[in-house]
């Protein structure tokens, strides 16, 4: 059965019952190693003291304005449907394929050619950069382009992250589905559209 089988309450009491069970093989090795800590002052990360001062602390944090809270891009199963840090994560090189897609240009008969290796997330662009060493490029800065499928108008601009060498120099940006898309969505204002639900498929209308 599944967390969603046994609802939240449910889901919680078998967390709970797992550690009560297991929660203390960690310190047992510590002590097997010889470990003379003082096992009277032990606390578990969940106790309701250290619960309540790490709400206190973020607390006081956030009204400071020294921590805020925003979306950011994270590792997703959705088979599982649950977030996944870093450390769990296992990358693995794939051969790719370049799909040149054109991308006409607002108000305009010419267009441009962006090479992608991912074209499945263009629903989701908001988006198209170049490389400011680029300078071929420097007049289509500030031009908006018609995203295909979607019709939607989207501005080209420039970004250190680009490399003028690679694919075609036209970059597809989606912030939403890559770090360094969202790294230049925030550094440039685009919006954030994310086309999956928590089982990788597209939803209805192509963005959320």
């Amino acid at each position: 059965i599944t967390r969603y089988d046994l609802g939240r309450e449910k889901f919680l009491e078998r967390v709970w019952d797992w550690k009560r069970r297991y929660g203390d093989r960690i310190i047992s090795q510590l002590k097997k190693l010889g470990s003379s800590c003082d096992w009277s002052r032990e606390r578990f990360t969940m106790d309701e003291g250290c619960s309540k001062a790490v709400r206190e602390v973020f607390v006081s944090l956030y009204e400071k304005g020294l921590i805020y809270r925003g979306n950011r891009i994270i590792n997703w199963c959705p088979k599982c449907r649950t977030a996944l840090s870093d450390a769990e994560v296992e990358y693995e090189e794939q051969a790719g394929h370049f799909w040149h897609i054109r991308y006409p240009i607002a108000g305009s008969d010419d267009y441009v050619i962006v090479a992608t290796t991912r074209p499945e997330t263009m629903l989701g662009d908001t988006g198209v950069a170049v490389s400011p060493k680029d300078h071929d490029k420097d007049k289509f800065v500030g031009a908006k382009v018609m995203l295909p499928i979607m019709d939607r108008e989207i501005p080209i601009f420039s970004d250190f992250y680009v490399d003028a060498g690679f694919g075609s120099g036209f970059v597809k940006v989606t912030p939403a589905h890559d770090p360094n898309d969202f790294a230049m969505g925030e550094r440039h204002g685009l919006e954030k559209i994310n086309i999956f639900d928590e089982t990788a498929h597209v939803v209805e209308g192509y963005g959320q």
